[in-house]
């Protein structure tokens, strides 16, 4: 299921090359099937009591890596669309930080072993404000308006978006592990 999640999300990322409404509207529902589905995938995993650790690791890095395909394909389209460089700093500045949050995250929360659900937090201390507020961020719920986006042919201009709040983003992940780092101190 997280592979089939994965090539769904994957294969939204050529739509958002074009203009067009009606083409990036298609960019946007596969890519809102990826997230519905890659919702569904360890639901799935475990009502069968399937679920594992290769698993978990694998829907992390695919959602990310869907991620990344579609930040790229975004910054194509409007770089070709506008005939400048500009938007392909964008997507370079949104891919590099969602690699290094997605990086970042891995490192701090999923590496070792450890019992229950392999990813609940960007936290050590998952309760604190920061984290709270950094874990909502990590949600998918930017994906509507990609889609709605979308619908005018704007899609692209998510991309311009992303360039900011990824780096902010990571910038957050960074402030939430030297919280913890204090807070074990104290």
């Amino acid at each position: 299921m997280t592979l089939v999640a994965v090539g769904i999300g994957l294969a939204a990322a050529p739509f958002f090359l074009s203009l067009r409404p009606a083409i990036q509207v298609i960019g946007g529902i596969l890519f809102l099937l990826h997230s519905i589905l890659d919702g569904c995938d360890g639901e799935l995993a475990r009502l069968k009591f399937q679920e594992s650790r290769w698993g978990g690791v694998l829907d992390f890095w695919g959602d990310n890596l869907v991620h990344m395909a579609v930040f790229a394909a975004m910054s194509f389209g409007l770089a070709r669309a506008t005939g400048r460089a500009w938007p392909l700093a964008c997507g370079a500045a949104s891919v590099a930080a969602t690699a290094a949050s997605t990086f970042f995250v891995y490192a701090r929360t999923m590496r070792g072993l450890k019992e229950g659900p392999l990813y609940t937090s960007v936290s050590n201390r998952p309760g604190s404000t920061i984290a709270r507020v950094v874990d909502a961020l990590s949600g998918r719920d930017f994906i509507y308006l990609v889609l709605l986006l979308s619908a005018f042919g704007k899609a692209d201009w998510f991309v311009v978006v992303a360039a900011f709040a990824v780096p902010a983003y990571f910038v957050a992940l960074v402030a939430v592990a030297l919280s913890d780092r204090r807070a074990l101190a104290s």
